[in-house]
């Protein structure tokens, strides 16, 4: 029988090496290496979720080229969702979302937001639908968003926008990540979607497990 060479072992730890160093040089590998980055920050059991929300959406907007980003949570004293941090957004956009709340059914069961669902993390609503109820005017750039025209499949126009729900235990939606326009001026790709996905299912675990903790400290009533 003749003999066959063996495999040196060595060349196989250079191979996986290189081949790992070079994939972190691929643009949706950078995209994951920075949602990476963003959940091992959750491992702080003392972290303040509010100033994490808005490090995460100044990354998204720095690391993943959203053009406007918002994070809006469910408030636990009346249940109604609120936005809560931003990137990216004029002081004008910002002061128009901030009165703003919503209802859960408005994030499923709307005739105003009319959405095509890519999954059950992720919405589409595009210009075309005039996705804005009354007094959300001012969150957008109505004039532009009237005036845009599409040339593509792959562009996006002033009024379209994505919403990737966070959901908690089961399907219970604790808020949301609202992306609008990207830097190149085109949909996000299914690569950033996924990422933002992934970073949504992670922020609503930390919440649930914050809001849990927050109640197993709240001082027991005492007997009247």
């Amino acid at each position: 029988m003749g003999s066959e060479s063996a495999v040196n072992p060595d060349l196989i730890k250079k191979r996986m090496r290189l081949a790992y160093q070079y994939a972190c040089g691929n643009p949706a590998n950078e995209r994951m290496d920075c949602v990476h980055n963003l959940i091992t920050k959750l491992a702080d059991a003392d972290i303040d979720m509010h100033v994490y929300l808005q490090e995460v959406a100044d990354t998204v907007c720095e690391r993943l080229g959203i053009q406007e980003i918002t994070i809006g949570l469910r408030s636990p004293s009346d249940g109604l969702f609120r936005y809560e941090v931003m990137s990216g957004l004029t002081e004008t956009e910002w002061a128009a979302h901030k009165p703003l709340s919503y209802k859960h059914e408005d994030f499923f069961d709307s005739p105003v937001y009319k959405y095509m669902q890519i999954s059950r993390f992720t919405h589409l609503f595009v210009a075309e639908d005039h996705p804005y109820a009354n007094g959300e005017e001012a969150t957008v750039e109505m004039d532009v968003m009237l005036q845009s025209k599409r040339k593509s499949l792959e562009d996006a126009i002033e009024g379209d926008y994505l919403d990737i729900l966070i959901f908690g235990e089961g399907d219970d939606l604790l808020g949301w990540i609202e992306i609008s326009g990207t830097k190149n001026g085109l949909f996000p790709d299914v690569e950033t979607i996924k990422c933002l996905e992934l970073l949504a299912t992670v922020i609503g675990v930390a919440l649930t497990q914050h809001r849990s903790t927050a109640t197993q400290d709240m001082p027991e009533e005492k007997p009247t």
